[in-house]
């Protein structure tokens, strides 16, 4: 499926009007019906907000189906955070993964001795 097809699927899904969309993106109207025509294509950056406000993955929005991680997390928060954390500068990320596993560790030590 285009890249298009897939925006107003996932618009439409989420009762989204192209208006609606294009506010929460900062972008007029006609861009979001060029895309979904596939008369025009959108910048990374565009992508990324259009994403961002349909609450799915850039996966989905291109290719039309879910990355590993939204197929295996059903929490949305958690799945955007990953997503925002997979930008922050490695030593940022490294610290992340020291916090998950941290209190991945204290949650499992709990459920054995408890």
């Amino acid at each position: 499926m285009s890249f298009g097809k897939n925006l107003k699927e996932l618009r439409v899904e989420k009762e989204m009007s192209q208006e609606d969309l294009a506010k929460k993106i900062k972008v007029h109207p006609n861009h979001i019906s060029r895309y979904e025509r596939d008369l025009a294509a959108p910048s990374i950056d565009v992508v990324q907000r259009i994403a961002d406000a349909l609450e799915v993955s850039i996966d989905q929005l291109v290719y039309g189906k879910q990355s590993n991680v939204d197929a295996g997390v059903s929490d949305k928060e958690l799945v955007s955070l990953f997503k925002k954390v997979q930008f922050l500068p490695l030593k940022q990320k490294d610290m992340v993964k020291d916090f998950l596993s941290a209190f991945v560790l204290k949650a499992d030590l709990k459920e054995k001795l408890g």
